[in-house]
């Protein structure tokens, strides 16, 4: 920082403009950083809202989809209890023979839940 010194000005004043200045860019800093924080805050908010209601839309078509197929609704939730049980109890055993069992099983159960909810 270039500190110029004035001849009428005694070091107290100088001292006094300089932390002036100082201030002016603390000031400056802190009105930039409420500005970024007040951006960051307006997306986050934007986003949220976007995922909201994206839950919202997703949660009411599978809410209409099992009121209208409640056998494949059944079906489907019978799979992936099937599915995430498989899953569970090979990671709880260290046994080679239900993980074998266990992909296949979960990754027929989510193809035909894909078909379905198309």
């Amino acid at each position: 920082m270039e500190v110029k010194h004035k001849k009428h000005e005694t070091p107290k004043q100088q001292m006094e403009a300089e932390s002036g200045s100082d201030s002016a860019t603390a000031q400056s800093t802190l009105e930039h950083g409420a500005e970024v924080l007040g951006q960051a805050e307006e997306a986050v908010s934007d986003v949220y809202d976007k995922t909201a209601h994206a839950v919202s839309e997703t949660y009411e078509k599978a809410k209409s989809y099992s009121s209208k197929n409640p056998g494949k609704t059944m079906f489907i939730a019978l799979g992936v209890g099937v599915g995430l049980g498989f899953l569970l109890g090979a990671s709880s055993r260290r046994s080679g023979t239900i993980g074998r069992f266990a992909r296949p099983v979960v990754n027929a159960l989510s193809g035909i839940a894909l078909e379905l909810f198309r």
